[in-house]
C-alpha cells in the first residue's frame, strides 16, 4: 500500500461534502492534518483516488493527488495524532 496526500479547492465547506469524506474514510489507515488536507495509506492508485474523489465534489472543485510513500517531510502545530500517523504511514 501507499500513502497519498490528497488536497482540495472546493466550492463549498469541506464538511458539507460527506460523501468524499466517507469515501476517503474507507481507507483504514487515513489523517486529516488540516481543513482541505487528507493523507490516506491505500492499494488503489492516483488516478483511481482521483477518480473517486472527483465523482463525489462540484466539477469547478479542484482535487490534487500525489504520492508521499516514504517521503522526506516536515510540520509545524500539526496535532499530535496526525504527526504520529504520519510517522507510521508515511
Amino acid at each position: 500500500m501507499n500513502t497519498y496526500l490528497i488536497i482540495f479547492r472546493l466550492s463549498a465547506n469541506e464538511d458539507l461534502y460527506t460523501n468524499m469524506i466517507a469515501y476517503l474514510k474507507t481507507s483504514i489507515y487515513w489523517a486529516r492534518p488540516m481543513s482541505g488536507v487528507w493523507l490516506i495509506k491505500t492499494s488503489n492508485t492516483v488516478a483511481g483516488i482521483r477518480d473517486g474523489v472527483k465523482s463525489r465534489v462540484n466539477s469547478s472543485d479542484i482535487v490534487f493527488v500525489v504520492d508521499v510513500t516514504k517521503k522526506d517531510w516536515a510540520t509545524s502545530n500539526i496535532e499530535k495524532i496526525v504527526s504520529d500517523w504520519m510517522k507510521e504511514n508515511v
